[in-house]
């Protein structure tokens, strides 16, 4: 039985359906205590912080808490400056808005330092179902092109497979004005790969 096997690509445009950004708090003391209390309590300003905004626990999770020596390599070796407490807090929003408050609130509160935004396109996404819908339909015509050059035509589906694909994420695009930071999703590509072995048949 004579088969041609072809991978078929689609590409959709979706606006992303949440965000996550990255707060970090750091307090350097000349005592291991002392920065392990002052970093806890910067972590629980930006705790309350959240809260003020009405943003959900379930949406918050902490991570990368950590206490270590500091110091600096100075012309006389390297110099001790004390200990380095710090800890992150992730924040999971739906609200690009809300998002856009909560970094400026805690850049104008707290010493701290921010990361991301990464956006997310859900699983259940519509744009998802398309991309997919693309990628079969693409896979198809170039079944039939390979099909007609070779005198052939297309029959049943023999297989089916979708290769690994990487993740999306679309990082910040957007500048700092004088008020809140804006934060826009715009808009987020998803790409559907599939592998189709197909019959062919003699006309």
């Amino acid at each position: 039985m004579a088969t041609v096997s072809v991978r078929g690509r689609g590409v959709t445009s979706v606006r992303p359906d949440e965000l996550t950004v990255g707060l970090t708090v750091q307090a350097l003391r000349p005592r291991a205590s002392e920065a392990f209390a002052e970093a806890g309590r910067l972590a629980e300003q930006l705790v309350a912080l959240c809260a003020e905004l009405a943003i959900e626990p379930g949406s918050r999770a902490t991570s990368n808490v950590s206490l270590s020596e500091h110091g600096e390599h100075t012309d006389r070796g390297w110099q001790h400056r004390g200990y380095l407490a710090s800890c992150r807090l992730a924040v999971r929003l739906e609200d690009a808005e809300l998002a856009s408050r909560l970094v400026t609130e805690a850049a104008e509160r707290l010493e701290i330092k921010i990361d991301g935004p990464a956006w997310r396109v859900a699983h259940d996404n519509p744009g998802r179902a398309e991309a997919r819908r693309l990628a079969a339909q693409d896979a198809r015509q170039r079944a039939e092109e390979y099909a007609a050059a070779l005198g052939s035509r297309v029959g049943a589906v023999v297989a089916v497979a979708e290769p690994e694909t990487k993740p999306e994420r679309l990082e910040l695009a957007a500048l700092a004005r004088s008020a809140d930071m804006p934060l826009e999703a715009g808009q987020q590509e998803l790409v559907a790969v599939v592998d189709v072995t197909f019959q062919l048949e003699q006309p």
